[in-house]
């Protein structure tokens, strides 16, 4: 197991629930890890069921950026292609007790 893996299963719980478009780079920095580390990081929370991987396709959204967790890259058409996937993470019910919160239904 990680070290400290509850304190950065918290830690991003809370960036997680605020709301924010953040990047792996800047969720890496708030927590004081290289990017590959907190890509591993990712990875072990994943295969655990702590967090969820959710993939969309940017192409098929036809949001104009202002969607929570949007990363904005559908609003611009020279950026939106067939081929270019978004990736977001969610706590799953197993991750939210781990972390000591009650499960959301």
């Amino acid at each position: 197991m990680v070290v400290g893996y509850r304190y950065f299963l918290r830690r991003m719980a809370e960036m997680m629930d605020s709301g924010e478009n953040l990047t792996t780079r800047t969720i890496a920095d708030r927590l004081n890890l290289r990017q590959d580390e907190f890509r591993d990081l990712l990875n072990i929370m994943e295969k655990k069921g702590d967090i969820e991987c959710c993939i969309e396709n940017a192409a098929g959204c036809e949001c104009t950026g202002g969607c929570k967790g949007c990363s904005r890259v559908c609003a611009d058409p020279e950026l939106s292609s067939g081929s270019m996937n978004m990736k977001s993470y969610k706590l799953t019910d197993k991750g939210r007790i781990l972390c000591g919160e009650q499960a959301l239904n």
